[in-house]
């Protein structure tokens, strides 16, 4: 987003009031897509992928949440170390806490993602190494089939 754009929008935070309650459901929309975000990344690590799974759209729903409280705040950051100056400290700091945790959850989820992978491909090798023809050389010796995949196996990337 341009800097003219950005500076030509009204502004949010107009009172010490409202820059606290936007401090107050950040924190709390950030501590909540917290504890999601580690029931996930337990259920990954304990290989309950389908349970993981489910917490999906709960996950996007607080996600968009946080996404949107943080822009906001983002936006007057000025205004709210203005206001609220220790509560906007408390905050960041803990931020900075939340993102070390988002990237423990995505670590393990895309090892999760490169090991189911790995699993499928290794079944469609041995799957479409069974429907390799067994044929002759000229010389009569067997030829060594190259690896093919199994024609129907499909992997889903949406974890």
């Amino acid at each position: 987003m341009s800097l003219a754009l950005q500076d030509n929008r009204p502004k949010l935070v107009t009172s010490p009031e409202i820059a606290a309650k936007l401090v107050e459901k950040l924190g709390h929309a950030m501590e909540d897509l917290l504890v999601l975000l580690r029931e996930e990344t337990a259920l990954v690590k304990a290989g309950k992928l389908r349970l993981a799974g489910e917490l999906a759209m709960d996950k996007e729903e607080k996600a968009a949440l946080y996404t949107r409280l943080m822009l906001a705040a983002r936006d007057d950051i000025e205004a709210l170390k203005g206001y609220v100056p220790v509560e906007t400290a408390a905050l960041l700091k803990r931020h900075e806490l939340f993102r070390s945790e988002v990237q423990i959850n995505l670590a393990v989820l895309d090892t999760a993602r490169d090991v189911a992978e790995d699993i499928l491909r290794t079944v469609a090798t041995e799957v479409g190494r069974g429907e390799a023809p067994a044929v002759y050389s000229r010389s009569g010796r067997a030829q060594t089939a190259y690896a093919v995949g199994a024609r129907g196996v499909a992997i889903n990337r949406s974890l």
